[in-house]
Order: structure tokens, then C-alpha cells, then sequence
């Protein structure tokens, strides 16, 4: 299995922790991911919870080694390693959704949240399998330890008028929106 690293975090240890440190830990990486600074106020606005949840979720993080407490929520080498891997499973369930069982986008989000935190290693790989081994989620987010190397990109904003673009790669904050994905589905 080329996803495993059983000297950062063994499998049989991260399937213990609460479905609550895999979400947070996500919700760290994601915003880290965008250059976004990383508060605890703004973990508990992406994932719609309280700020005293996120707070008492992080400072259990803490004590498991996942995270690091100083202005900012700071993943250790243990939590960036569990981050990544939800990350990775909820790309190639999106993947899966809407490539093989041809989910429309809006519902592949919806999905891929109940899917994710049950997902084992040997449903990845053969899920992985099934997709042709792909290095990018379905809105273009690299699939971590994929192999994936990201060139140089413009934001939309950044772009001129009367000029052709493409959109090659989707926020997971902008995936949250059913309604944008669905337009960009149709387009």
C-alpha cells in the first residue's frame, strides 16, 4: 500500500480517534492548504460548529500530539499525516461518486461527508484501482501522496476580461456551495 506510513501514524491507531479529529484536523489543513490563517474562529465557521466546541476538540488534538497551539492551530507531523489521508480518501470518493456511479457534483459533496471517516485502506486501493490510479480529486485538488505535482496558477480573479480561461482546480470552501457546483457542472 504506497499510502501507508506506519512510522508516522499506524492505521490501527488513527481508526481510534473520534470522527471529531479527523473533521477538525481537515478543517485545519484545508484553510493551511489556501494560505488562509489558521484561527480557531475560522475552523468553527468552516465546519458550522461552536467556537467552545472547537476548542475543546483542539485542545484533545493537543494532547494527542495532532496539533500544536500558538496564535495559530498548527498540525504536527502526526495530524498533517491524518489530515492528508481524510483529505485523500474524500478526493477519490468524490472520484468514485461521480465517475463511476455518476453522481451529479451537487450530491457528490454530500456523499463523500458520509463515506469518508469509513473508507479502509483496502477500499482505497480498489477504489484507486477502479479510477486509473487519477492524482486529482474531481474539482482538480491534488490527492495527497498521489504523486501530484501542481504548476503554477492564476486565480480567477486575477484574470482579464474578454479573455478565455480554464478552471482547473475548485476550493473545497467553494465545493461547499451546491449551487455553484451545480452551474459548473451544467457549464
Amino acid at each position: 500500500m504506497n499510502n501507508v506510513n506506519p512510522y508516522v501514524f499506524p492505521q490501527n491507531e488513527i481508526e481510534k480517534l473520534p470522527n471529531s479529529f479527523y473533521s477538525h484536523a481537515e478543517a485545519i489543513y484545508h484553510l493551511s492548504e489556501v494560505g488562509i490563517e489558521v484561527k480557531q474562529t475560522r475552523v468553527a465557521d468552516w465546519l458550522g460548529v461552536s467556537r467552545a466546541n472547537v476548542s475543546q476538540v483542539t485542545g484533545r488534538m493537543q494532547n494527542s500530539g495532532l496539533i500544536e497551539l500558538s496564535d495559530e492551530l498548527i498540525l504536527t507531523e502526526k495530524g498533517s499525516y491524518l489530515a492528508k489521508m481524510i483529505s485523500r480518501r474524500r478526493r477519490i470518493i468524490e472520484r468514485f461518486l461521480s465517475e463511476i456511479l455518476n453522481l451529479p457534483w451537487d450530491q457528490v459533496y454530500k456523499e463523500t461527508k458520509k463515506w469518508e471517516n469509513v473508507l479502509s485502506s483496502v477500499t482505497e486501493d480498489a477504489m484507486l484501482k477502479i479510477l486509473g490510479n487519477p492524482t486529482t480529486g474531481i474539482f482538480g485538488n491534488p490527492i495527497p501522496y498521489s504523486g501530484y505535482f501542481e504548476g503554477p496558477m492564476k486565480k480567477l480573479l486575477d484574470g482579464k476580461v474578454n479573455k478565455k480561461y480554464s478552471i482547473v482546480k475548485i476550493s473545497e470552501e467553494l465545493k461547499k456551495d451546491s449551487t455553484v457546483i451545480s452551474f459548473l457542472q451544467k457549464k
